[in-house]
């Protein structure tokens, strides 16, 4: 193996309004077995996220659609394990609020239902049902069902800052199919509030306020305006939701949407969170017919009432064992160096996508 002279690629596109789109190239040369040991030029890119500075790598493999996968094979090997969160286990299986708390132990809505997580991961944590069904693919998700979710989960967050003033940090997340760290296939939010920010939610509000202080302007709406201007990487909106696939990728599929001028979940209009669900269901159109079946999914939120440069934003990964013996996407890079590898290129996956929005 030969390697290559280090090809600096710095890019400095927003300087104008301090985002900046940074990459650096590098080479490698290997004498390929496949081309009777012909000599093949190896590239790697390294992007810096505009906001919080940290890097991803990135290899444009050339692959368009993933291989499909037998689904009622995979998720035949669950066997008859009971589902807490079907119907005839729901109210025996799962736990319930104190009354104080919430009355009934449960906030329900139609098929939603709103109960304690079994596991602590902040102050509050709690799981909501999305349906009655065990498992629903990607196809058969609908915008109502995902806009009943989404809002009774913030009715419960409403209901949190109400009783709880010390509450400043929650986010809604969701763990889709077992590829994703899910460990129940019935489809179900995990919503976390507490005093304390996650590592990168913390990263996403300061860098919000570095912005602000420093060029006097959102950096949500600088972000926004330039990926629009560029046309790189801008998806589309839906109603109040702008969508991009992100420029430092944390995955195969790595797709932001922001909320324009919403500072909090709990800000949040109906409409907002039907356009956000009916955006979803443009992006699982997508995952579908590239055949990504699972994901993961958070909706940050900013401090509570601070009211600062933070807009509300969600982070959209796909999931994928892969081939040949079923390997998991996550490796030392991301477990114990904290960087990601993208394996498709963000401005090819926009491409992709643009037509399904």
């Amino acid at each position: 193996m030969r390697i290559g002279e280090d090809n600096f690629d710095f890019q400095n596109e927003g300087m104008k309004m301090g985002i900046e789109f940074k990459r650096r190239l590098q080479q490698t040369t290997i004498l390929d077995p496949q081309r009777e040991y012909q000599e093949k030029t190896l590239t790697l890119e390294t992007r810096w996220d505009p906001l919080t500075k940290r890097t991803a790598r990135v290899l444009d493999l050339p692959i368009r659609k993933l291989d499909r996968l037998d689904m009622d094979e995979f998720l035949g090997r669950a066997g008859d394990v009971q589902c807490p969160f079907c119907s005839d286990s729901l109210e025996k299986l799962t736990p319930r609020f104190t009354g104080d708390f919430i009355q009934g132990g449960k906030f329900q809505f139609g098929e939603v239902c709103v109960f304690p997580n079994r596991l602590l991961f902040d102050k509050y944590c709690a799981v909501t049902v999305l349906t009655e069904t065990h498992h629903v693919p990607l196809s058969d998700f609908t915008e109502e069902l995902l806009f009943n979710g989404f809002s009774t989960a913030q009715v419960f967050l409403r209901r949190v800052v109400e009783v709880d003033s010390t509450v400043r940090f929650f986010s809604i997340n969701w763990n889709y199919l077992p590829m994703s760290g899910g460990s129940v296939i019935h489809p179900h939010f995990q919503i976390i509030g507490g005093e304390l920010p996650t590592n990168h939610q913390w990263e996403l509000i300061l860098g919000g306020r570095n912005y602000q202080r420093r060029w006097r302007k959102s950096y949500w709406d600088e972000l926004i305006l330039k990926e629009k201007e560029l046309g790189e990487r801008y998806i589309g909106a839906v109603g109040n939701t702008v969508w991009l696939t992100s420029y430092a990728p944390r995955g195969f599929v790595d797709i932001m949407a922001i909320f324009r001028e919403r500072r909090s979940i709990i800000d949040l209009s109906d409409q907002d969170l039907r356009d956000f669900s009916l955006g979803l269901i443009k992006a699982f159109h997508y995952f579908h017919d590239f055949n990504h079946y699972s994901f993961n999914l958070t909706l940050y939120s900013g401090e509570y009432n601070q009211g600062d440069s933070f807009w509300v934003n969600a982070r959209i990964v796909t999931r994928r064992f892969l081939p040949p013996v079923g390997a998991s996407d996550v490796s030392y890079f991301e477990k114990l160096h904290g960087e990601t590898i993208g394996y498709k290129n963000p401005e090819r996956l926009c491409e992709e996508m643009r037509g399904y929005f």
